[in-house]
């Protein structure tokens, strides 16, 4: 049991991450796409849905907060 409680608590640690990659990228993606918006450098929309969504997801993995502007 040790052993499925360490995995299950880092998996969680990087939450924010996981959800930024696998949740915001596809979705920031196909809201591009629905809106006919094309990408710079040619790239694919899910590409750069990936590069916005991690980033994202780093940002708030670090500053603990999803929202920029905190009081």
């Amino acid at each position: 049991m040790p052993v499925l409680e360490f995995v299950v608590k880092k998996t969680l640690h990087f939450m924010p991450i996981l959800f930024g990659f696998l949740f915001f990228g596809p979705l920031f993606a196909q809201i591009m796409d629905k809106m006919g918006w094309q990408s710079p450098l040619g790239l694919p929309t899910l590409t750069l849905g990936l590069i916005v969504g991690g980033t994202w997801g780093i940002i708030a993995f670090f500053r603990g907060s999803w929202i920029w502007a905190r009081p």
